[in-house]
């Protein structure tokens, strides 16, 4: 069970935080989401792609990770993510934000699962310096969970923006593997560039403006990374 508690010097100063990935913290997934801030350096190891959540209808990104539910290529087996670049939602770890009750006003906090066992008494690196300040690794988690709040704010409008002008189209991948079967894989939507290259004047300057042009050629260069996960996979079924 997990316990998430805001962190504070006089409770925590002696605890560390080690990172780590692997099965056991929910990382052999086939799909993470990630945000739009994340797109430009996502694009360059992952193929990026979109997702509707089958109750609400809405539309979200992710990584790609595998062509099964609890494959992720990526990790190998000493649990060493591969790429360069690691998704936000994986790099948080056990950490989220939070609010606090602080006298008359709520603030926010990190909060820390101080049941994950990459968080242990005086092991790791301390996420308190001595002096009762945020350490170094502390700020470092700080920055993610920042960049996912900010990330967060751009996902609807950019959705919005993307339908608005019919963007997104279906990706449907049949896959001939070298050791194994044919995967045929529903991989969801991704931008649909003819529908982008074809865009009138006043619809490419919107997009500019709002930053989203860049994001939907990112999201279509970034089909290119599938041929990279076949590659792998056919690798380790040798």
């Amino acid at each position: 069970m997990k316990d998430f508690q805001p962190l504070s010097f006089e409770q925590h100063k002696t605890l560390g935080y080690t990172e780590k990935y692997g099965s056991e913290y929910g990382h052999q997934v086939g799909a993470v989401m990630i945000l739009p801030n994340e797109f430009a350096k996502a694009q360059r190891e992952y193929p990026i792609l979109f997702r509707k959540d089958s109750e609400t209808g809405r539309f979200f990104p992710v990584a790609l990770l595998g062509f099964e539910e609890n494959e992720n290529l990526f990790l190998d087996e000493n649990s060493t993510w591969s790429t360069r670049y690691i998704p936000l939602a994986m790099k948080q770890g056990p950490f989220l934000i939070g609010l606090q009750q602080q006298e008359a006003e709520q603030r926010l906090a990190i909060y820390a699962d101080l049941n994950d066992s990459r968080i242990q008494q005086n092991t790791g690196p301390a996420l308190f310096d001595a002096d009762g300040n945020a350490s170094a690794t502390l700020n470092e988690i700080r920055d993610i969970l920042s960049s996912r709040h900010k990330g967060s704010e751009l996902l609807e409008p950019m959705l919005e923006v993307f339908l608005k002008y019919n963007l997104l189209e279906r990706v449907m991948l049949e896959i001939d593997l070298s050791h194994g079967p044919t995967i045929k894989f529903d991989a969801g939507y991704t931008v649909h560039i003819e529908n982008l290259v074809a865009l009138e004047n006043d619809a490419v300057v919107a997009l500019h403006k709002s930053g989203f042009l860049s994001l939907a050629y990112n999201v279509a260069d970034s089909v290119n990374n599938i041929q990279r996960l076949i590659d792998i996979k056919n690798a380790r079924m040798k």
